[in-house]
C-alpha cells in the first residue's frame, strides 16, 4: 500500500524551509488583503492557501527522498 496519505512531521531543514515560505506567503498575503473586497481577492486569497498546501508537500516528498525512509508519525500534536 502506498505511503503518499501518511503524516510524516518535518526534520529540522524541512521546518525551516517550510518557515522561510511561510513568512513569504504571509507577506503576500497582507497585500492581497489590501485589495478592494470582492470574488477576484478572495480566488487570489484561495491560490494563495492552496499553493503552501502544496509547497508544504513538495517539502515533504524531499524530505523522504533525501532520508530514503521517514518514519510514520501518527500522533500529531
Amino acid at each position: 500500500m502506498s505511503n503518499r496519505f501518511d503524516y510524516v512531521a518535518y526534520d529540522e531543514e524541512a521546518t525551516k524551509q517550510q518557515a522561510i515560505f511561510k513568512e513569504l506567503f504571509k507577506e503576500v498575503s497582507v497585500y492581497v488583503d489590501c485589495l478592494e473586497k470582492g470574488r477576484a481577492k478572495e480566488l487570489a486569497l484561495i491560490s494563495l492557501e492552496e499553493s503552501y498546501m502544496w509547497i508544504g508537500k513538495a517539502i515533504r516528498d524531499e524530505q523522504i527522498a533525501r532520508n530514503k525512509e521517514t518514519e510514520l508519525n501518527e500522533a500529531r500534536s
